[in-house]
This record gives C-alpha cells, structure tokens and sequence, in this order.
C-alpha cells in the first residue's frame, strides 16, 4: 500500500505547505517573510497565489498532514516550478519524484530554477527526473523538461 497520497492543492492547504516549506527554507536558502519588502514576498501570499493557480500539488501522509509540495502556475503548454518541498520525514520515499510527475501529467513543459547556494543537490535531482540544464549564471541554474514527441 502506498504510504503517501497525492492531490492538487486547495486553499485549505496553504498552512501545511507554509509548515513544510519552514521546514525545508534553509536548505534552499530562503526564510519564511512575513512581509512583501525589497526583493522579497509575504511566503504565505505567494503560496496562496500558487495554490490558486489549480497547478500547484501536495502529498499527504496517512494521518492527511501535508509532507510535500510542488508549487507551480501555468498552463498546459508549460508550467513554471516555482518551488518544491518535502519533509524530512518524508524524504528517500520518492515523494518528490512522484509530486514532479504529476506536474509532468499536466503539463507538455516544465522550467523552474535552482539557486547556487541551494544546499540540497536539487540540480542533481532534476537531472536524475529528465530535466536539461539551461542557463547557469552565479545565482541560479535554469532547468526545462519536456515531454517527448510521440
């Protein structure tokens, strides 16, 4: 049995995705901002924002606590990865494999970007799930997907 749900988000998400996103912001680097300042947005803001795009997913446990989120907007045709989580207790379970196949299932192509100070090998992980590295530039990596022609 499988031990994690998935589902589009709601907006009765957003505090459980705000949890895990606490959780993992050091890694990325980031922080949890209170306020929209300077080169910065209100976190809880944005991810309502991604939440009410429709495109933005969650994995759940058994207890339905959110242990993962890919936050994205867009359309069929392409969709933009803004930022994707799983918990500590989630990880090596393929949760974050499985939140990126499902944005895979929506959508022909996928962008989003690793910062370089990101302290969780996410380039190495995108690579690993199909992605191309794009432009690289000393603050972040562009990666794209794309689903193959048939």
């Amino acid at each position: 049995m499988n031990k994690f749900s998935y589902r589009v988000a709601v907006s009765g998400d957003v505090d459980g995705i705000l949890n895990v996103f606490a959780e993992v912001a050091p890694e990325v680097p980031t922080r949890v901002y209170s306020d929209t300042k300077g080169d910065h947005t209100d976190t809880k803001a944005s991810i309502e924002g991604a939440v009410g795009t429709g495109q933005s997913w969650v994995a759940t446990d058994a207890n339905g606590t959110i242990v993962g989120y890919a936050l994205a907007n867009g359309d069929d045709k392409a969709l933009t990865l803004l930022y994707l989580g799983v918990s500590q207790a989630a990880r090596n379970q393929h949760v974050c494999s499985s939140l990126v196949s499902k944005l895979k299932e929506t959508s022909a192509a996928i962008n989003t970007d690793v910062r370089s100070n990101n302290k969780s090998s996410m380039v190495e992980r995108f690579e690993h799930l199909e992605f191309v590295k794009g432009n690289i530039n000393e603050d972040r990596t562009k990666l794209h997907w794309q689903r193959p022609a048939t």
